[in-house]
């Protein structure tokens, strides 16, 4: 937690394979047709197979338990608002900036956004709490 400030900030890029896509509807069980069937999605106006929105949740996962601020944290909670649909294969910017932090209940909130490099438009959007874990020796 002494490592981490506010206004810190991280980002980092990925995208979504169809594999990808697929996996993630097989550990869940959503298998609803705007996520696994292109043709079913463009007939309801989508451009291709929309991304879970979940597997978006998932990347504000990665972010704070890899990167801002890494392995000594747990997620809480996370309040995620999605503002357009990401397809299968395009790439996305996550980014994250440390808003506040709590020495004294060792929590820490992040503000993060979700971009499509491509189209430079905000995707999702939102804020995570999260707790500061400590090694034990018993």
């Amino acid at each position: 937690i002494s490592d981490i400030f506010e206004g810190q900030s991280f980002c980092f890029d990925t995208t979504f394979p169809e594999k990808m896509i697929d996996a993630f509807a097989a550990l869940t069980g959503d298998i609803s047709p705007l996520h696994m069937d292109g043709n079913f999605a463009k007939q309801r106006g989508f451009n291709d197979r929309v991304v879970h929105g979940l597997l978006l949740g998932g990347l504000v996962s990665r972010l704070v338990g890899v990167y801002l601020p890494g392995r000594d944290c747990l997620l809480h909670s996370i309040s995620m608002k999605y503002l357009a649909p990401v397809y299968a294969n395009e790439i996305v910017r996550v980014n994250g900036t440390v808003e506040q932090i709590s020495i004294a209940t060792k929590a820490m909130t992040v503000q993060f956004y979700i971009l499509n490099t491509i189209s430079q438009s905000v995707v999702a959007k939102g804020k995570a709490t999260v707790g500061f874990t400590e090694e034990r020796n018993e």
